[in-house]
């Protein structure tokens, strides 16, 4: 059984996170994001995952190389342009010969994949795709589903009485082969917008599966930083992979004020008076006396200046905030961005 990881997107809505960091490379709770995706997919029973690439796949294959650390085979396939869900999927047609999952990599969830891959089995379908429930569809496509599960029509960004439900596609399929056929070379095409409508218009096997473990899309830096704090309270699991697990290494200070959710990557220096509270620390840090952190994500390499505030924000990594500073909630910073002492922002 094979999956495949859709990764090679330019991720412009998470600008500036993704200018040197490709998203797949997001740190979530100090790990990649594309370990969380690896993960779930092995607990589903895949033994080979091929990762289709586009934007710094070098620095992807250097950290994953031939997944043999995590008893996996992994297989890369780089895209010279970018052509959508559907076109890269049909660009690695040659690497698949029999059903395949499909993973937009954007997704982080705790999804059952192996519960998606029995309702396709069952049910004989030709596509089937997950499902998850939302309290705002508008954002996202909605998906129609007939009591026997059949999709029956999708409406993408519905407004006003187009809101029929909050039922919305989850970014997980189970394809067969045959779908290829439906799919032209070389030129973008999109699964949603696309082949979809195509399938739908000549009545093919087409299944939806609901599920509602946690999931969340990772689009823009305010998911981003959902996620992050999601791994902190707990509704996301540690990838259990042996040799790329970290450990919390929190001050030992006892003049330092520490949260027990916050999380901490190795060689911080946190000094005397400094407050951090359910935030993600990465490797490096140093956050001087009087400092406050509070529902943040700080990237290797920041610097918090004595006194400086930072709430509900993102730091890329190298950033140095200054003395005295305030920084509120909603900013992101790109790498190695400073603030001069006692700015606001």
């Amino acid at each position: 059984m094979k999956a495949i990881i859709l990764a090679g997107g330019l991720s412009s809505g998470l600008v500036p996170l993704t200018i040197n960091t490709p998203k797949p490379l997001l740190p979530i709770g100090n790990y990649p994001l594309i370990l969380f995706q690896v993960n779930q997919l092995k607990k589903a029973g895949i033994k080979e995952i091929i990762l289709s690439l586009s934007y710094q796949p070098r620095l992807i294959e250097e950290i994953l190389k031939d997944g043999s650390n995590f008893g996996l085979i992994l297989r890369y396939h780089v895209e010279a342009t970018p052509l959508g869900t559907a076109g890269a999927f049909k660009v690695a047609e040659h690497l698949i010969d029999d059903t395949t999952l499909v993973l937009n990599g954007d997704v982080l969830s705790e999804m059952a994949f192996e519960v998606c891959l029995d309702t396709h089995r069952k049910r004989r379908g030709l596509v089937t795709i997950a499902t998850c429930s939302v309290a705002n569809p508008r954002s996202y496509g909605a998906v129609e589903v007939d009591q026997e599960g059949r999709v029956i029509g999708f409406v993408e960004r519905p407004r006003g009485k187009a809101v029929r439900n909050n039922t919305i596609n989850a970014g997980v399929y189970v394809l067969e082969p045959e779908v290829l056929q439906w799919i032209p070379r070389d030129r973008p095409f999109f699964f949603e917008k696309d082949l979809f409508p195509v399938l739908l218009e000549r009545r093919v096997p087409f299944f939806a599966r609901a599920v509602g473990e946690y999931w969340r899309e990772i689009t823009r830096p305010y998911s981003y930083l959902q996620s992050n704090m999601d791994f902190l309270d707990k509704r996301v699991s540690i990838p259990q992979f042996h040799g790329y697990q970290k450990e919390n290494h929190p001050p030992g200070n006892p003049e330092v004020v520490v949260d027990d959710a916050s999380l901490f990557d190795e060689q911080c220096m946190i000094k005397p008076g400094a407050q951090i509270v359910h935030s993600v620390i990465g490797s490096n840090c140093r956050i001087e006396e009087g400092a406050i952190v509070r529902n943040s994500v700080l990237w290797p390499g920041c610097r918090i200046q004595r006194n400086a505030f930072v709430s509900g924000s993102i730091l890329g990594r190298g950033c140095t905030i200054g003395e005295g500073s305030l920084v509120y909630a909603g900013n992101i910073l790109g790498d190695k961005s400073s603030l001069t002492s006692y700015c606001r922002t």
